[in-house]
């Protein structure tokens, strides 16, 4: 399509406000609101889009249509601005190049003549406006490719077309002059009868005005314009040229006005000779080349003779706004004036000159500033000295250097100015030039050292410069041209580059930390290794190539040890141990040692080759990974200890390329002893209370008569008696004394000597159990008097405290009172001495004694706790894998599980004995688990021991041999009615006392096991029982009283022992038994026996049980009310049977139904939970197996069997119904059967389908 067709279909709309999206926009000029129609495209950038229509007419239309008003908007539409045939744009400079150097790259890229274009830079310095007298001539899209492709001093530019002007600036507009004169005037003949669209007053004296046509604007701006007596100045309004509105103006020093858009001289165009067409103002508009010599500025220039400091005072002085300061664009430099008063000098009116002297007034200071954005030059001033010339050529001025440029203050504006235009004329001259530099010298001169280094070097040579290098390009900055070229030169020629190449067996230095640090000491000097190692690239300054090659070539040839520590877990160096060995084995030029700690290695050796080493194996060891393996089995601790699990671990390791860690792997075997005799011994030391119904009572207050003062006045007497006795003084006068227990041993009461046999013992108490014990001071044998005993003794006398004190001071008075009845008068001092004594000791040997009681308590409970732990630290097994590929730490994990899993079995032992367990036998089942690493674990009269094949195998000879021993074991109930152990209390008449029930079965069992002495205790004191001398002793006092053991005929009982009963569910809270009289019980005895058929005569109900399980109840109803809903069979719920183990009764009962079970029993009907319709198919062996004691047990359930249809093997739930709902939803039966007409069999796939509501215990009848 042809570009004016192009222009013709091309509109901008202008003012488009956010809310209106691309979308909205684009259907309202589609529409015939509009006047327009199809669009091509529609391209928006904020408030402006531009739109191509399909057809030049709908363009026409819509621009002939006005206003455009869209979501209360007007819009403006106008034609697209075609580009400017004599403007072109050079856009992406830096800052700071120079004019110079834009010139030439306009003229030998882009192929202009020195007199055939204008340059207008942006403020910002980065774009360039290329003016032309005449229209491009050239290809634009070749010339635009070629400035593409060259850069310059590293910038990427890009040449533009201009978009042609639609307005000017009009400026030095009379203060009278309104926008209707100015429209008025442009469309006369004067100013060029042109057609205005509009006129925008920007502020005082300048206006834009807009034109219909954009040819318009080329005519106006080439006549010249004279309104209300004022020379107009017309440009064309660009606005990137224009300068930074929030910027103040300000007068410059040759006259123009501070916000000119754009200068076009109408004088032939000739070559600039400025350096820098920059004008020193703020905020004024870059300044074309070619300058106008006619200054425009709309105040007269300030006079010098009203600024000279030999001036009496000013003209005129009036108030003025305060000029300001701004900041330049980036390379450009900004001067600003300040004054220390705002003071503005005006023209004074002529009579003033006939006014006679008036008084001299001192002239304030006055300061200005120079803004140089370029440091590099700043720096080149700072070291040129010019400002220190300017100083002392200009006495009574400050000139400082600061951080945005240069400062300057003095008295008078003439002076200021004049050394502001000596330093903008310096600052004009630098000249600047970039040096491509390879990127190894362009490092190296980035070096602070090395720049101050190579600028002394030149500055002695008489060049004065400053660099920075960016992008391998140093940017060297002088005072002129041809001292550029020459520091380039210069810089060349002072980095010198070599190379020294290094023998093979002096690479390994090169990448140790210690070159590193020898780097860093080296002087003027980057040393770098290069071609893998094979040599060292060196960048120095010229002349001291020798000395750095001499430092590097001695450090390379010293040779360096070094020591390091790799620290890792042991399982890393384990594996690195055994499976990289090879890798190990080739460090053989350093020298590796693991740490005694096992958590680590030591490298030694070389230190090149010692770094290299260590960052091969930490990089070895951080790429190993780790896994945590729990393997839950019984005795699989013991299992992977032994050689078997070893074996299998060492397969797996070598297989799979792993290490395993066994540190929290504890297996000790148990001590090759008695297990019956073991359990007896964690028994011992059993607590027992004497009077189990006695309570503590509490002690309360009562008056206090004469009687008690007199008694609390002789206890005081007795404590301080008791307090002077010293420790220890228990030696006893010799003298004679009516109490017998005194004399008597301990050993020779008068149960008599003791006999061979425990029987002969026992009938010889029955007839002397109505004799007196006698008793003696004697120790416990249990309390032994070596010198730990003694120092326990101290420490127990020391600690007690007044409390004590008044119990032993009232026990001493008792016994003074019990003594005054029988003792002589005159011995009633040394009596009551040896009565203390005594009291003393035996209080203090009875303390001891309670201290190693309750330690003994203590180290019971210590060892029961300690093998609960060694049991259950036997059943797992936790260990750590260490591979290179976590892919194989899960395989190793899989293989070990299959491993165990595989060696695993389950044996059963049956008997009726099981049934009563006594703590005995349960510590003796406990320390079979411990010996054997098994699982043991009691349902009835079975016993299921599991585990390891090999470690079943060994502990169920132990197991048959318990229960063997078992049944030799009389029950605690027969104990009861058959014997009687009993104690005789001390007095003038014997009396016989039993001890409690569980006292006597714990000394009958002790007693047929042989048991010559047990430890007991009795309200947590310490006891003795001698079944030799059939005496009970007591530890603290070491007193003894007489027991006996008394076989008891019918009519000796005197406690009714309730006859045992036994049941699976005696544990269970929720369950209960049925009574045999109730008429549920009948219920449910009729309901399995009218189905039992053949076996009706053959099996017998022992009992029911009731269960009440709140949970699985809860479930079974919610399922229920589930069921009622979408079932098509009015029975949904029906009573079935379901025949079980002894040993599955309690989990179902706890769990419910689990058809993760099923299998045990065939799955025909599929693999769910089974159901009998009749009892006779759940009394066989096959489903209810009886125990030791022939009792089978029978569920009968309620089920909700709901809609069924005949199951099949490989069903894992209930099929789909075949006649789903209208819906579309799919539904499943609720259960399967062996047949629909007439079920024996049900099958449910969900475990809240059945609730077990009573558990039948039955027995075959054999006839």
């Amino acid at each position: 399509m042809e570009d004016n067709s192009m222009e013709e279909r091309t509109l901008e709309v202008l003012n488009i406000p956010e809310c209106i999206d691309n979308d909205l926009l684009s259907l309202y000029f589609e529409n015939k609101r509009s006047g327009g129609g199809s669009l091509a495209s529609l391209d928006r950038q904020g408030g402006k889009a531009t739109l191509i229509f399909e057809n030049a007419e709908d363009a026409a239309r819509v621009l002939s249509k006005v206003p455009h008003v869209l979501n209360r908007a007007t819009l403006k539409v106008q034609r697209k601005a075609p580009c400017d045939s004599q403007r072109l744009l050079l856009r992406g400079l830096h800052p700071y190049t120079t004019t110079e150097l834009v010139q030439l790259y306009v003229e030998n890229v882009i192929g202009l003549d020195t007199d055939e274009y204008v340059l207008f830079p942006s403020p910002g310095r980065d774009l360039v406006v290329i003016q032309l007298p005449q229209p491009f001539s050239q290809d634009f899209q070749k010339v635009s490719a070629k400035v593409s492709k060259r850069t310059l001093e590293g910038a990427n530019l890009s040449l533009e077309r201009l978009e042609r002007a639609d307005s000017v600036l009009v400026e030095n507009l009379h203060p009278s002059t309104t926008e209707d004169m100015l429209s008025l005037y442009f469309e006369s003949g004067r100013g060029g009868g042109e057609e205005v669209a509009s006129v925008q007053m920007e502020r005082e004296g300048v206006a834009r005005v807009f034109f219909k046509e954009f040819e318009s604007v080329d005519k106006v701006v080439t006549r010249s314009h004279t309104l209300e007596n004022s020379e107009l100045k017309v440009t064309p309004y660009i606005s990137f040229l224009l300068p930074d509105s929030n910027l103040p103006s300000s007068p410059s020093l040759n006259g123009t006005p501070s916000s000119v858009p754009m200068e076009v001289d109408h004088t032939p165009v000739s070559t600039p000779t400025s350096a820098d067409p920059v004008s020193p103002t703020v905020g004024q508009v870059a300044r074309p080349v070619v300058v106008s010599p006619q200054p425009t500025l709309q105040t007269p220039p300030i006079s010098p003779v009203s600024l000279s400091p030999t001036s009496s005072k000013p003209l005129g002085i009036s108030k003025a706004p305060e000029v300001g300061a701004g900041r330049a664009a980036p390379g450009q430099v900004e001067v600003t004036a300040r004054s220390a008063a705002p003071v503005a000098v005006a023209r004074a009116p002529a009579a003033s000159a006939t006014r006679g002297p008036e008084p001299r007034q001192s002239v304030a200071l006055v300061s200005s500033a120079i803004a140089v954005s370029d440091p590099d030059k700043l720096s080149l001033l700072e070291m040129s000295g010019r400002l220190r010339e300017l100083q002392a050529a200009h006495s009574g001025f400050s000139l400082s250097i600061t951080a945005e440029g240069v400062s300057l203050t003095g008295p008078d504006q003439l002076g200021l100015d004049r050394i502001r235009v000596s330093i903008l004329e310096f600052l004009g001259g630098i000249a600047q030039s970039p040096l491509s530099l390879e990127p190894a010298k362009a490092e190296f001169l980035t070096r602070a050292d090395v720049k101050a280094k190579v600028m002394q070097m030149l500055k002695d040579q008489g060049l004065l410069l400053t660099y920075t290098v960016s992008d391998n390009v140093a940017s060297v900055t002088s005072l002129s041209l041809d001292m550029v070229s020459q520091a380039c030169r210069s810089i060349r020629n002072l980095v010198f580059e070599f190379s020294i190449p290094v023998q093979p067996h002096y690479e390994c230095t090169l990448y140790c930390q210690e070159w590193s640090a020898f780097l860093q000491t080296l002087s003027f000097c980057s040393a770098k290794v290069t071609d893998g190692g094979a040599k060292i690239s060196v960048v120095t300054l010229k002349g001291m190539e020798d000395e750095a090659q001499t430092e590097i070539v001695q450090f390379l040839s010293t040779p360096i040890q070094k020591e390091t520590i790799i620290s890792m877990e042991p399982g890393r160096l384990k594996y690195l141990q055994i499976h990289c060995e090879q890798l190990l084995a080739d460090m053989d030029q350093v020298t590796l040692f693991p740490l005694e700690t096992g958590d680590g290695l030591t490298i030694s050796g070389d230190a090149g080759v010692c770094q290299m080493a260590e960052e091969l194996l930490r990089n070895v060891v951080d790429s190993i990974c780790t896994r945590t393996i729990t393997v839950s089995q019984p005795g699989v601790a013991r299992f992977l200890v032994e050689e078997e699990g070893s074996s299998i671990l060492a397969e797996m390791q070598a297989k799979f390329q792993v290490y395993i860690q066994m540190d929290k792997v504890h297996w000790e075997p148990l001590e090759d002893k008695d297990i019956f005799e073991a359990g007896w011994k964690i028994m011992a030391q059993q607590n027992f209370q004497r009077n189990p119904g006695a309570s503590t009572c509490s002690l309360k207050k009562a008056p206090v008569n004469a009687n008690e003062l007199m008694q609390r006045s002789r206890i005081e007497e007795a404590k301080q008696i008791l307090s002077a006795i010293p420790d220890g003084s228990s030696d006893r006068p010799n003298g004679q004394t009516t109490l017998s227990m005194s004399e008597e041993d301990i050993y020779t009461a008068s149960g008599g000597e003791a006999s061979d046999g425990a029987d002969a013992a026992a009938m010889q108490t029955d007839d002397s159990s109505q004799g007196s014990s006698q008793t003696a001071p004697a120790a416990s044998p249990m309390v032994t008097k070596d010198a730990e005993l003694g120092l326990a003794t101290q420490l127990s006398l020391d600690d007690q405290k007044t409390s004590s004190l008044d119990e032993r001071a009232q026990l001493s008075l008792a016994i003074q009172y019990s003594m005054e009845s029988t003792m002589d008068n005159d011995n009633d001092d040394d009596d009551l001495q040896k009565a203390l004594e005594l009291s003393l000791r035996d209080a203090a040997v009875g303390t001891v004694a309670a201290s190693l009681g309750s330690e003994d308590l203590q180290l019971k409970r210590a060892m029961e706790a300690s093998l609960q732990d060694s049991i259950q630290a036997a059943n797992v097994a936790e260990i750590y894998v260490f591979a290179n590929y976590s892919h194989d730490l899960i395989r190793t994990d899989i293989a070990l599980g299959k491993k165990v899993s595989l060696r695993q079995c389950e044996e059963k032992v049956e008997s009726r004995n099981l049934k009563t367990l006594t703590a005995h036998h349960q510590r003796c089942l406990d320390l079979i688990k411990r010996k054997h690493a098994v699982e043991i674990r009691v349902e009835g009269t079975t016993a299921l021991i599991s585990g390891f094949k090999d470690f079943v195998a060994e502990a169920v000879p132990t197991v048959r041999e318990l229960v063997q021993r078992m049944c030799n074991v009389t029950s605690d109930a027969e104990i009861l009615k058959t014997v009687q152990w009993e104690w005789h209390v001390q007095g003038p008449v014997a009396a016989a006392t039993p001890y409690p029930p569980d006292a006597i079965v714990y000394f009958e069992n002790a007693w047929k096991m042989r048991q010559k002495k047990i430890d007991i205790l009795f309200d947590n004191q310490a006891y003795v029982i001698d079944f030799e001398k059939m005496q009970e002793i007591n530890v603290a006092s070491g007193k003894s009283v007489a027991i006996a053991r008394k076989l008891l005929s019918a009519a000796d009982l005197t406690t009714v022992v309730p006859e045992e009963e036994f049941s699976l569910l005696s544990s269970l809270p929720d369950v209960c038994r049925v009574d045999e009289s109730s008429d549920e019980f009948q219920d449910v005895v009729k309901e399995f026996y009218d189905s039992i058929q053949e076996f009706h005569n053959k099996v017998k109900i022992v009992k029911v049980e009731k269960l009440m399980n709140a949970l699985l109840y809860n479930q079974y109803k919610l399922k229920k009310a589930s069921m009622l809903q979408n079932s098509t069979d009015p029975q949904v719920e029906r009573t079935l049977f379901h025949g079980t183990s002894e040993t599955s009764v309690k989990e179902i009962c706890i769990h419910g139904f689990n058809r993760s079970f099923c299998g045990k029993n065939a799955t025909v009907y599929g693999q769910g939970v089974y159901f009998a319709v009749n009892s006779a198919l759940s009394v066989s062996d096959t489903y209810s197996p009886p125990n030791a004691d022939g009792h089978k047990f029978v569920f009968m359930a309620k089920v909700l069997t709901g809609d069924y249809t005949v199951g099949k093997h490989e069903m894992k739930t209930a099929p789909l119904k075949e006649n789903s709902p209208s819906q579309g939803i799919p539904l499943r039966y609720d259960s399967v059967a062996d047949e629909v007409r007439s079920p024996t069999l049900f099958v449910i796939f969900n475990d809240t389908q059945a609730y077990p509501e009573y558990l039948v215990t039955c027995q075959k009848i054999y006839r």
